[in-house]
């Protein structure tokens, strides 16, 4: 008789940044159960960050500008068929509950939020604050696997690589000075720190450190990448996002990388490049969960904070927990990071 292999789902249905600091789950999950047959469901566009991922055997992408009955029959129909033993929702919007719910696993674990916490069969109560990393590995513990903290990654393919160096070649390039990534956009305006800091910060590492810019931004991005080149006084590279794995692979070639707020934040440090991540209303000791020693700081300044989406500060204090993380002070830990990884390399 065939040997018997354990089938689970694991889900987070919503939002790259929140797939990137899941792909723990899956490591530890492998590791637990070498044998199993592990797939994915997410959102079409964040799920493809999840390909070439050792630990995983399958992805089913969830197409949020499909109607929304069809694509959740559909979907459902899908998990039905694969019959899962276990089911794991790392996200406990009523869509995904409903996903699992249809899975048909016996085994459905996720967070007991109101009525949807009646449709798992164990669902799990958090009250204690933790990182982002440590939260989601807490759901595995009905399975046996108590773990804190495995670090965040995303597998690229040396194709992807050799076409992302061949992108930034192109656009002049040169691989023997430092390559600094600037990521000036964000999904909510409170978390964009103000663009004429990161015109500033360009100049700053191209002066001191004789480092090239390579600044992106996303499709609803462009007022602020308008801003950014009509005030940066430096040469820069421009690459708007395209797709996804293009951008992880693109930042993978930079010595050093700062963010908003953001998923290529995420994106950046799951790569492998040592990531500065810009804090406003924001919370790093949950959103930021990325070693120091491998060259990953988060910089907010301790006052107080409207945390909102939209800075709800006027005049003078409008965005002055952005404001008050100078440009100099950005610089200073990018020399910082740089310097340390050089040490590392000798």
């Amino acid at each position: 008789m065939a040997d018997f292999v354990l089938r689970i789902l694991v889900s987070r249905l919503r939002f790259i940044g929140d797939i990137i600091l899941t792909t723990p789950v899956l490591e530890s999950l492998r590791n637990k159960f070498p044998e199993s047959e592990i797939d994915y469901l997410g959102e079409s566009d964040g799920v493809k960050l999840l390909e070439h991922n050792p630990y995983l055997d399958g992805i089913i992408p969830y197409d949020f500008k499909a109607f929304e009955v069809k694509e959740q029959l559909s979907v459902g129909y899908r998990l039905r068929k694969k019959k899962y033993d276990v089911a794991i929702d790392l996200f406990g919007n009523p869509r995904s509950a409903i996903a699992i719910l249809l899975s048909g696993a016996g085994m459905r674990i996720g967070g007991g939020f109101g009525w949807r916490g009646r449709t798992y069969t164990h669902p799990i109560r958090i009250r204690e604050r933790l990182t982002s990393v440590a939260f989601h590995l807490r759901y595995l513990e009905p399975l046996g696997i108590h773990e804190s903290y495995r670090q965040p990654k995303i597998f690229l393919t040396d194709a992807e690589l050799k076409e992302a160096r061949s992108l930034l070649e192109s656009q002049g390039a040169d691989f023997s000075k430092p390559l600094v990534g600037l990521h000036i956009g964000a999904t909510w305006p409170a978390k964009v720190w103000p663009t004429k800091n990161f015109a500033r910060l360009a100049e700053l590492v191209h002066e001191r450190l004789g480092a090239q810019v390579v600044v992106t931004y996303g499709p609803k991005d462009m007022k602020y990448f308008e801003e950014f080149a009509a005030t940066a006084r430096v040469k820069f590279i421009m690459l708007p996002l395209g797709s996804l794995r293009i951008l992880a692979s693109v930042i993978s070639c930079c010595d050093a990388c700062v963010s908003n707020d953001a998923s290529p934040m995420h994106i950046s440090a799951a790569v492998g490049t040592p990531t500065i991540g810009i804090f406003g209303p924001g919370e790093p000791d949950i959103w930021f969960p990325y070693d120091r020693t491998l060259g990953h700081v988060a910089l907010k300044r301790d006052m107080d904070c409207c945390h909102s989406d939209f800075c709800k500060l006027e005049g003078e204090d409008y965005m002055r927990c952005m404001k008050a993380i100078k440009p100099e002070d950005v610089y200073e830990t990018i020399d910082q990071v740089l310097k340390e990884r050089k040490r590392v390399q000798r």
